[in-house]
């Protein structure tokens, strides 16, 4: 015949299966937001324990033997303090998502349910709420409601907490978070006073349910949302690349560069089929800057630098002296950064010269540092008063990357009608 007893096992079981699929999902294929992952598959383990331990108790209850009497207090200590260890989880799962949402803490709810489940297990296996008579039935004792009433307790705090805390938390999760404190609540008060089919498993496990979904929608959310910022921030690196192409390669440039082999190839071709060669690796360079994403080795970007300054010597206008004072290798540095700082130094300080100037590139390997600098002799400026980065998009853009893709800082001395010294440090920390 099957009657309640039949019904609550099939109930406890049904618990049992449904919770050791959401330990296991939650452990092997789940990435809840934060430290939820861990707490919401204990919670599932300490579920199973409650409801195994219930249909345990269930299958033996009444039955003869020693094995029989094993099971039935086995399964009902089980009951009672996996029931116990549920709720101090679930006050530690509230505490932690109150932190994420508002800030506050509240841990020290946390801790004191711990030690009331602590002493609510001590006193289940010291028998205080129920007893095993002789016909191996379990039987609640006069102490029963003690145990009702730890339930009730914590279960009204973490509800005035969820309430106290809900304009922090989003509307979906204020639901969830209400449904799985007031179901258990309500199936264990009725429970409490009536004995007959088992609700609580079934309200609580409905519960894991429910927040497990909860925290992985807010887990797919926020996927899409970083989906989203990296490719916002993909379009901003390419738009800064584009940009900072741009700036490298100027329409006077260019035209000055055309120019000048046009006139060569009457008066020299080989000089004409030289530039040529070096016009054509420059814009190679120019175009294989907006692939990269890292750094590149101080030797492609000298050798960049002086394919540039070759470039801008052949012309008349120019007036352009240069040399490299090479005396560290072996670090790297963002694409064009170097090349930024020379074209500058040409346009800016030594074209306003009517007699050209020089320009020297130098490194140099410190202590904890290496040093890129780029020094020229040509008009300088006031830094205090005529210096306006927001101006001189070249720099700025080169200050930024240097900052974000080498942890490195950008210096500009300059002194009117001295010259000005661009200095690029690069921590040699992490720096290959």
């Amino acid at each position: 015949m099957f009657g309640v007893r039949e019904l609550n096992v099939a109930i406890e079981l049904w618990g049992v299966a449904f919770c050791l699929v959401g330990a296991v999902s939650i452990m092997l294929f789940a990435h809840p937001v934060g430290r939820r992952r861990g707490l919401l598959a204990l919670m599932f383990s300490a579920a199973l324990v409650s409801a195994g331990g219930d249909a345990l108790a269930g299958l033996y209850r009444g039955v003869a033997g020693s094995l029989a009497w094993t099971m039935t207090h086995v399964g009902n200590f089980a009951t009672f303090a996996g029931s116990f260890v549920l709720a101090a989880l679930f006050s530690h799962y509230l505490c932690v998502r109150l932190e994420e949402s508002s800030g506050r803490s509240y841990y020290l709810w946390s801790k004191i349910v711990a030690a009331l489940t602590v002493v609510m297990v001590l006193c289940t296996l010291g028998g205080l709420f129920y007893s095993i008579d002789e016909g191996n039935v379990y039987v609640r004792s006069p102490w029963y409601w003690v145990s009702s009433a730890y339930a009730v307790l914590v279960s009204a705090v973490n509800l005035a907490l969820v309430l106290r805390e809900r304009r922090s938390l989003e509307a979906g999760s204020v639901a969830c978070l209400l449904f799985y404190i007031i179901a258990p609540a309500a199936a264990a008060a009725i429970q409490a006073f009536v004995y007959g089919p088992n609700f609580m498993v079934v309200a609580t496990v409905t519960g894991l349910v429910v927040l497990f979904m909860e925290t992985q929608a807010q887990t797919a959310r926020a996927t899409v949302e970083q989906a989203e910022a990296l490719a916002r921030t993909q379009v901003e690196v390419s738009e800064s690349r584009l940009a900072l192409l741009s700036s490298q390669i100027q329409p006077h440039f260019l035209f000055n560069t055309l120019d000048t082999i046009y006139g060569l190839c009457d008066e020299n071709m080989e000089q004409a089929k030289s530039a040529i060669a070096s016009f054509s690796h420059l814009l190679r360079m120019n175009l294989a800057s907006l692939k990269r994403t890292e750094p590149i080795p101080i030797e492609a970007e000298i050798d960049y630098v002086d394919t540039y300054l070759e470039l801008e010597q052949m012309s008349d206008e120019s007036r352009l002296r240069y040399e490299f004072d090479v005396q560290a290798t072996g670090f790297a540095v963002p694409a064009l950064s170097v090349r930024t700082l020379a074209e500058n130094a040409v346009k800016h300080g030594l074209g306003e010269r009517s007699q050209g100037g020089s320009l020297v590139v130098r490194t140099r390997e410190m202590p904890g540092e290496y040093t890129v600098s780029v020094v020229d002799d040509g008009v300088g400026f006031d830094t205090q008063v005529d210096f306006d980065e927001s101006q001189h998009t070249g720099l700025a853009n080169t200050r930024d990357r240097l900052e974000a893709m080498c942890g490195g800082t950008l210096e500009v001395f300059s002194e009117p009608g001295k010259g000005t010294t661009a200095i690029m440090h690069i921590p040699k920390k992490d720096n290959q």
